[in-house]
């Protein structure tokens, strides 16, 4: 899968953007082409707004033109979220750093809260799988190539799931996984 990375202070402003966060989101939710019309009336925000965010998009190559069709005598442009890794660079030591950092915060914070809302406005989500989502968290112990396999295969997992497809639901995740040294207390 192709990567898109936001090297620098132009591209991490189009995408930390919290509208054009919430287009890409309702965009890889539907997993369908949607028209500025569709998507505005999704987002409670305006046609023109919607179609102004799609132009950074597009420039950005994370949102493209899939077709058009004739409705009502108006040609109707339907766009489609392409799918890509998107890559903020999280290690670089630059001036976007803190950008970069708000941008991972604001993502794990959304993800959470829509986590949050789903188990306590619908404790029966999901029962079909015995649990309708969950958070693991603890420490594993990896030598540095496991640390890059387990990165291999959570992102060929990932990769392979991108599109919807039959009997397929939309699934939000977040994951975290960093080096951790032994702490010392006094």
């Amino acid at each position: 899968m192709d990567t898109i990375i936001l090297s620098g202070k132009h591209e991490l402003d189009i995408y930390m953007n919290p509208q054009r966060q919430n287009l890409i989101r309702c965009m890889q939710i539907t997993g369908v082409p949607m028209t500025p019309k569709q998507l505005s009336v999704q987002l409670g925000i305006s046609a023109s707004s919607v179609q102004h965010h799609i132009k950074q998009l597009v420039e950005l190559g994370l949102v493209d033109l899939d077709h058009t069709e004739q409705i009502h005598g108006i040609t109707a442009s339907f766009y489609r979220i392409l799918s890509k890794n998107i890559q903020i660079g999280s290690l670089a030591d630059d001036e976007n750093r803190n950008q970069r950092f708000a941008i991972m915060q604001t993502e794990i914070s959304r993800v959470f809260s829509g986590f949050s809302a789903c188990c306590l406005s619908n404790p029966n989500v999901g029962k079909s799988l015995g649990q309708y989502g969950d958070m693991l968290s603890g420490i594993a112990h990896l030598t540095p190539a496991e640390a890059m396999e387990l990165y291999a295969m959570v992102h060929t997992y990932l990769d392979a799931h991108m599109d919807p497809g039959k009997d397929t639901e939309a699934w939000e995740y977040a994951l975290i996984a960093y080096p951790v040294s032994e702490e010392k207390h006094a």
